[in-house]
């Protein structure tokens, strides 16, 4: 007898059950061998190693072209974190003070492997290897000492304590303050204020008998001097011999005398980034500088700004100038944004830059040539005696607009009105800038005014030219 076949849409699914419990089995298996052999190497790495053909391997191209598993990508090393600096020295000048005299902190430290470049410090509030401090007893008497933390490469610090010394219940009858800042369109170039304060006196005690200063002696980093009349002197601050470090340390003393030869004294700490060091450290591009002179730009009566350049860098050797660009940047306009900078090659009288000193360029910007430009950049790209490349930029600008009745805005309060007609009366200037008034406010020449005004923000000098 012959059997029929049976109809495959009705035959029973058992060899796919089969099939289907061969594999959960295979699966398992699996997952109990990793469980039993932790050592065993991951299922891509052994896939990666099956797929990889040896040299003598005579697979198919179907097989060779396997596609295989991607490996994991190892992370790139990390450099090691640096040892922290090693304090040698923490040296306190004075064994005892009044409640908020000045007593100076100085700092000793260095690094493990000998690089003492990165090293920079704090003692308190205050920044650098020599900090002048003070330190008040509260009403109790009790007091805090500040602690020291250096620094060094990528920030790795260490904090220790200052030597414990004694703060007396008692107080100075004035102290001096030194404030700092970095003068404009300079890079070393630092101006210092000498502030005398009397003690307030307490109610039914005696006023002390009163300080006027008559003379000022201000010493740098323990060497260079001067003498002023006034509280206010400029100074440049030496960068160091090359490259230096990453900072420059500097401590700025002044003594306030009066007129029977009382002697008041101040200090000030300066912890200055050397950009220089840092763009060649993290870059490895020499840093071109640029001073100019004068500092600002003047525009001459016909109409042309002359401006010495002082081209300079502090690495080794010669930079050769391989590219200078000129950018000149245009007024805004009136009815919309300004155009776009124009960008094109410019040449300069010197294709080299000493080290040390460095050279001298002279540039003029004649600005009824070109009307309509504010600005012109000029880029330099250059390349060390070693190879390093070289790179910086400085610019000629177009002074601002004299005054007059049209561009300037009148002067109402009358504080501020006798400030201007007075720095016009000592300057001899037909108009004086924020700049010149701050700098007279702090010589003291204004003191006889009413009580001070705030110095509007710096906006057109046309609001400096009260004679309308």
């Amino acid at each position: 007898m012959t059997s029929t076949p049976e109809n495959p849409s009705r035959r029973p699914g058992r060899p796919t059950w089969v099939l289907l419990a061969l594999l959960a089995l295979g699966a398992a298996v699996g997952w109990w061998l990793s469980r039993a052999r932790p050592d065993a190497p991951p299922a891509v790495t052994q896939a990666r190693t099956r797929a990889a053909p040896s040299p003598g391997d005579t697979a198919t191209p179907a097989t060779a072209a396997a596609p295989a598993a991607p490996l994991a990508v190892a992370p790139a090393p990390q450099a090691p974190t640096p040892a922290p600096p090693i304090v040698d020295e923490v040296r306190v000048e004075k064994e005892e003070v009044c409640s908020g005299e000045e007593n100076l902190i100085s700092v000793r430290a260095h690094t493990p492997d000998g690089n003492d470049a990165y090293l920079h410090y704090t003692v308190g509030t205050g920044t650098g290897q020599r900090i002048p401090v003070r330190v008040w007893r509260d009403d109790t008497g009790a007091h805090e000492l500040p602690r020291v933390t250096v620094f060094t490469k990528d920030n790795v610090s260490v904090t220790v304590p200052v030597p414990a010394y004694r703060v007396k219940d008692c107080e100075p009858e004035r102290l001096v303050h030194v404030m700092s800042r970095r003068l404009p369109n300079s890079e070393a170039d630092f101006e210092f204020f000498a502030r005398v304060v009397d003690k307030p006196v307490a109610p039914g005690q005696p006023a002390p008998k009163p300080f006027v200063p008559t003379r000022y002696v201000w010493t740098f980093d323990d060497s260079a001097t001067e003498t002023t009349s006034g509280p206010l002197v400029s100074h440049t601050l030496p960068p160091g011999s090359g490259l230096g470090g990453q900072y420059t340390q500097h401590l700025v003393r002044v003594d306030v005398f009066d007129a029977s030869g009382r002697k008041e004294t101040g200090r000030s700490s300066l912890q200055v980034l050397n950009t220089s060091f840092e763009n060649f450290d993290k870059k490895g591009i020499v840093t071109l500088l640029a001073t100019g002179t004068p500092r600002f730009p003047v525009l001459d009566a016909d109409g042309v700004v002359r401006q010495t350049f002082r081209l300079s860098h502090h690495f080794r050797g010669t930079v050769r100038l391989t590219r200078v660009t000129a950018i000149r940047a245009f007024n805004s306009d009136k009815n919309g944004p300004p155009p776009p900078e124009q960008v094109e090659p410019a040449t300069l009288s010197v294709s080299e830059i000493p080290e040390g000193p460095g050279t001298e360029v002279k540039l003029t910007f004649d600005t009824q040539a070109e009307p309509d430009v504010f600005s012109i950049t000029y880029a330099l790209e250059g390349v060390s005696a070693d190879g390093h490349p070289a790179r910086g930029t400085f610019s000629l600008m177009r002074p601002p607009p004299r005054p007059t009745r049209d561009n300037s805005t009148p002067i109402s309060n009358p504080v501020l009105l006798a400030k201007v007609k007075r720095a016009r009366e000592l300057l001899q200037q037909e108009f004086v800038t924020d700049e010149d008034l701050l700098r007279l406010e702090r010589e003291g020449r204004f003191a006889d005014l009413q009580a001070s005004a705030p110095l509007p923000a710096p906006a057109q000098p046309s609001t400096r030219n009260p004679g309308r």
